[in-house]
C-alpha cells in the first residue's frame, strides 16, 4: 500500500459519522459568518453604549478629569478600534501564509473577546487602559475582508463561490442588526450597559472555541465532511498561478487607484452613519434608547437583503457587459448613499430622517457588486492585495470619522449635523466621479502568468 493510500485510509477512519447531511460547507460558511459578525459587533459596542453610560456620565460630572468628560479623549476611544484594525491588518496576510487561516482567525477572535469583556472594568481604571481594551476589540476586524476572500475559495464549489462571498460580506450588516437592538434592550434593563460587553465578550470566546474544533483549512482534513461533498467542492477548481504580487504595477493601475478612491469616500459615509447613527437619532430627534437600537438596526437588515439580491441580479443581467453591471451597482450604491445623507442634512422631520438613514445604508450594501466586483475582475489572482488596501482605507475612515464629528458637531446640534452630512455627501460624490470613465473590466497585464509553478486554488 502506498503512502498516499495509507494517508487516505487514516483520513477515512478519522471521519465522523455525522456529516451535516452532506452540507458541511453550509455549516462552515455560517460558522465563519458568525465569527466575523461577532468580531465586528465588538467594535460597535462603544458607539451605542456611550448613550446610556449614565453612571460614567455622573462620575465625569463629579470628576472633571475623567476621560469621559473630555471630548478629545472620547474621540480617541471611538477611534481605538480602527487603530488596532490597522495594526492587525499588516501582519494578517503573512501570518495566514505561515500558520494558516484557522489559527490566525481564532487568535484574532480571542483577542477581540478579551478586549470586549474587560472594557467595563477599564472605563474606571483610566483613559489608557480603556484605550488599550478598545484597541484589542478592533484587532480582530482586520481579518474580515481577508476571510471573505479566503474561505469561499477553500470551501465553496465553483458554482457557489459568489454566493458564499456575498453571505460572508453580510457580517458588516449582521453585526449592526444584532448589536443595536440587543444593546438597546440591555441598556434599559437592570443589567445596564456593562452587560453588553460581558455578553458579547463571552459569546465571542465560545463561538471561536467551537470554530477551532470544527473548521479546517483544507476540506480534505475535516472529519465532518463526506466523500460525496468533498468531490463536489473540489470538482472544477482551477489551477492558480503562484507568483509574487507585482505591487508597483498594481499601484500604478488607474482602475485600481480609482477603486481605492471610491472606497475611501463610500466607507467614510458608511462609518459616519454606522458609528454615529445612534447618537444622531438620539440627540437630534430625541428617540428613546431602546427605539434607537431597533431603528438603527433596521437599515442593516434591509442592506443584507439588498446585497444578496444584487448578487443574484448581477448574474442574471447577462445582456449587459461586466463594466456596465459594476458601474450600475456602484452608481446606485454611492449616489444613493450620498443622496440619503443630503436628505438627512436638510430635513427636520423624524420620519423623513429615518427613511433617508435607511435608504443610505441599504444603498451602501450594494457596493460589493460595484466597486469590489471591479477590483476582482481587474486584479484576478492579486485581488487580495487590492482588498487589503481597501480594508486600510476603511480603517483610515474609522479613524478620521470621530475627528470629523468632534470638529463639526461638538454640541450635537441639528445645524452641526447638517453641515457634517452635507460635507460627507459631497466627499462621496467627488470620490466617485471618475469611476465610470476610468474603471476597466478587463484583466490587467500584470495578471498574466509569468511562471509555470501552480497550486490548486
Amino acid at each position: 500500500m502506498s503512502s498516499s493510500d495509507t494517508y487516505e485510509t487514516k483520513l477515512d477512519a478519522a471521519r465522523c459519522n455525522f456529516v451535516f447531511w452532506n452540507r458541511t460547507r453550509i455549516y462552515i460558511i455560517l460558522m465563519t459568518l458568525t465569527c466575523l459578525t461577532f468580531i465586528q459587533m465588538n467594535t460597535l459596542t462603544f458607539s451605542f453604549s456611550v448613550i446610556c453610560m449614565h453612571d460614567v456620565m455622573e462620575d465625569s460630572r463629579l470628576n472633571s478629569t475623567h476621560w469621559f468628560s473630555q471630548t478629545t479623549e472620547k474621540s480617541i476611544i471611538f477611534s481605538g478600534a480602527a487603530i488596532d484594525g490597522l495594526i492587525g491588518l499588516l501582519p494578517s496576510v503573512p501570518l495566514i501564509s505561515f500558520f494558516g487561516f484557522k489559527s490566525v482567525l481564532v487568535f484574532y477572535g480571542i483577542i477581540s473577546s478579551l478586549g470586549t469583556f474587560m472594557f467595563p472594568m477599564a472605563v474606571f481604571s483610566g483613559f489608557y487602559i480603556s484605550l488599550l481594551c478598545r484597541i484589542l476589540q478592533g484587532f480582530g476586524s482586520a481579518i474580515i475582508f481577508t476571510a471573505v476572500g479566503v474561505v469561499p475559495g477553500i470551501w465553496a464549489p465553483k458554482s457557489e463561490a459568489n454566493t458564499f462571498m456575498a453571505v460572508l460580506s453580510c457580517a458588516y450588516q449582521l453585526s449592526n442588526i444584532v448589536c443595536m437592538p440587543v444593546s438597546g434592550i440591555l441598556c434599559e434593563s437592570v443589567l445596564g450597559w456593562r452587560s453588553i460587553y460581558y455578553l458579547f465578550g463571552s459569546l465571542t470566546l465560545m463561538i471561536y472555541i467551537l470554530f477551532w474544533f470544527t473548521y479546517s483549512d483544507n476540506p480534505e482534513d475535516n472529519r465532518f465532511i463526506s466523500q460525496e461533498e468533498l468531490s463536489q467542492i473540489t470538482c472544477g477548481k482551477i489551477e492558480k498561478i503562484k507568483e509574487p504580487v507585482p505591487y508597483i504595477s498594481v499601484c500604478k493601475d488607474p482602475t485600481v487607484l480609482i477603486t481605492w478612491l471610491s472606497c475611501f469616500g463610500g466607507s467614510m459615509g458608511f462609518y459616519i452613519l454606522s458609528l454615529y447613527g445612534p447618537t444622531y437619532l438620539r440627540e437630534v430627534f430625541k428617540f428613546e434608547i431602546k427605539a434607537t437600537g431597533f431603528l438603527t438596526s433596521l437599515p442593516f437588515v434591509l442592506a443584507a437583503v439588498s446585497k444578496l439580491s444584487a448578487g443574484r441580479l448581477s448574474d442574471k443581467l447577462t445582456f449587459l457587459s461586466e463594466k456596465a453591471r459594476f458601474v450600475f451597482f456602484a452608481a446606485i450604491s454611492q449616489m444613493g448613499l450620498a443622496g440619503g445623507m443630503a436628505v438627512m442634512a436638510f430635513t427636520t422631520n423624524r420620519l423623513l430622517a429615518q427613511v433617508a438613514f435607511n435608504f443610505a445604508i441599504v444603498c451602501s450594501g450594494m457596493n460589493i457588486m460595484g466597486v469590489i466586483k471591479c477590483a476582482q475582475l481587474r486584479c484576478q489572482q492579486h485581488v487580495h492585495f487590492t482588498l487589503a488596501v481597501i480594508s486600510f482605507t476603511g480603517y483610515a475612515d474609522q479613524f478620521l470619522a470621530p475627528i470629523l464629528v468632534r470638529v463639526i458637531c461638538p454640541d450635537n446640534t441639528s445645524q452641526q449635523w447638517s453641515i457634517l452630512f452635507y460635507f460627507v455627501s459631497v466627499l462621496v460624490v467627488l470620490c466617485n466621479l471618475g469611476f465610470p470613465s476610468i474603471a476597466k473590466s478587463e484583466a490587467a497585464d500584470y495578471t498574466k502568468p509569468r511562471t509555470q509553478k501552480t497550486d490548486k486554488f
